[in-house]
């Protein structure tokens, strides 16, 4: 199957206009094609009333999710004013986009978000497949413990899910309160890889093991779609981690962008805790970088007779 990604960025202090200009300038980078689903990443939109209706009409109807975050990573470098919109097109992307809606705990709020997505699609015969991208507020529980481990029993084993506790989740499915986790699903028989670098160990706080294990992470999420050229990558990123790096963060971006590809559309964020789950992927709940890569399926190609 085809999958795309488009990426707009927009600088500027009202959230509602930077998210109207990121996604006008990810739809023109389409053509002006509608998206099927869409990212959006925001700053300062804590307690901005209308995020989710803006940026779902934004992305002209489609399924939107995301989160107001501290940091947005562009190859311009940390944007801290302004928004980033992900369109995401292809031919048999099954997106869909779940909200808790109302306050509760985390643990709650994943019940409830995964038994949604599996009601979501009633002709689904197995359990979904492709990338999940889940957000919450910061929370004092582990997003592990109390996200993925559930998760993953909800979900199954073959959807590969990165959820950043960040700030405010954004959901624009037509829920006045977002609560506190949504969820984008980009179900779909995609290929797909994820990477981890945790945070360093003892004696390893020096800034080259953190770009080493940046590098690594992405080579591993590139790995895993076996040979399939990358079309779309998506970076979370401690702000703790990012940090540390101080004057090597540019470095860090360019080594991810080595593996990834320069031209690939790709777009990150930082978090206060992060966790992912997927084949060979395990994160604990903060000081970690999480490299997200997706890629076409290879076409079959019938047996000559």
């Amino acid at each position: 199957m085809m999958i795309r990604g488009w990426l707009g960025v927009a600088e500027g202090s009202d959230p509602l206009r930077a998210i109207e200009e990121a996604a006008a300038a990810a739809r023109r980078a389409a053509g002006d094609q509608l998206p099927k689903a869409a990212l959006i990443l925001v700053t300062g939109g804590t307690g901005v009333p209308g995020l989710g209706e803006v940026a779902r009409a934004s992305a002209g109807g489609a399924p939107v999710a995301g989160a107001s975050v501290s940091g947005i990573l562009t190859d311009s470098g940390l944007l801290t004013a302004g928004a980033a919109v992900m369109c995401f097109y292809g031919d048999a992307l099954s997106p869909s986009v779940v909200c808790a809606g109302r306050p509760m705990g985390l643990s709650a709020a994943t019940e409830r978000v995964g038994r949604l997505v599996l009601a979501g699609a009633s002709e689904r015969r197995h359990f979904p497949r492709g990338v999940a991208l889940a957000f919450a507020p910061p929370v004092t529980e582990s997003l592990t413990d109390a996200f993925l481990v559930r998760w993953r029993h909800l979900a199954g084993p073959k959807l590969r899910t990165v959820i950043s506790a960040a700030g405010r989740p954004l959901c624009g499915q037509g829920a006045a309160e977002p609560g506190n986790l949504a969820v984008l699903c980009l179900e779909g028989a995609y290929k797909s890889g994820v990477g981890v670098a945790g945070a360093a160990g003892p004696g390893e706080s020096d800034a080259t093991m953190l770009l080493h294990g940046a590098a690594e992470a992405a080579a591993v999420a590139v790995k895993r779609l076996e040979g399939q050229p990358v079309r779309v990558a998506l970076v979370a990123e401690s702000a703790a981690r990012y940090a540390a790096l101080g004057g090597t963060a540019r470095d860090e971006w360019l080594a991810i962008r080595d593996r990834v590809g320069h031209e690939v559309p790709c777009v990150g964020w930082l978090t206060t805790a992060e966790s992912a789950s997927g084949r060979g992927a395990a994160a604990g709940d903060t000081g970690a970088v999480i490299v997200v890569a997706l890629a076409e399926a290879p076409v079959a190609v019938a047996p000559s007779v």
